[in-house]
């Protein structure tokens, strides 16, 4: 009564096969293979920033305009003793340096953007509606014919820069 246990050291274990109705063996998989996903960021905020913060060198450039024609006035008045221009001179200046702060925000703002920031999105919101607002008090001021040219473009703007959060690739990297 000698019983052999069989030897498992020479030969390595082989996944069994069992026949299946075609006759083909079936097949085992020793190790799972786990998928790796890489999800490509959408590039539309660094786009949309980059491009709204080349826009805002129209407004520093206007505010530059304005503080040196106020400058201008202002040396005018001075000079001939007027103080109408002189006055005229300093209302240009301080409208010059709001220019130049809005300007900056909005330089800033679309920094935020192109660092996919839902921050950056409601600042340029702010600009341009502040914007909007600025013009129609103007118009009504001056008792002009409302600027409609101002107002289209600023919408327009703000829905450009208002895609990031509109587009689901785009949002959904947003912070």
């Amino acid at each position: 009564m000698d019983e052999q246990i069989p030897n498992t050291e020479e030969s390595p274990q082989q996944p069994q096969s069992s026949p299946v109705l075609g006759g083909q063996p079936t097949q085992t998989q020793p190790f799972m293979q786990t998928q790796v996903v890489y999800e490509t960021k959408s590039s539309l905020p660094v786009v949309v920033g980059i491009f709204y913060a080349i826009y805002q060198i129209l407004p520093i450039l206007a505010g530059l305009g304005f503080l040196l024609g106020g400058a201008f006035f202002g040396g005018l008045g001075a000079e001939y003793d007027d103080s109408e221009a002189t006055g005229i001179g300093a209302i240009m200046a301080g409208i010059g340096l709001f220019f130049l702060i809005l300007g900056s925000v909005g330089i800033w703002s679309g920094v935020l953007i192109a660092q996919r920031k839902k921050l950056g999105v409601h600042i340029a919101w702010g600009t341009l509606g502040l914007g909007v607002v600025l013009s129609i008090i103007v118009t009504t001021l001056l008792e002009t014919t409302p600027d409609i040219f101002t107002v289209a473009c600023n919408g327009i703007c703000a829905l450009f820069v208002g895609l990031p959060l509109m587009i689901s690739s785009a949002s959904q990297h947003m912070e």
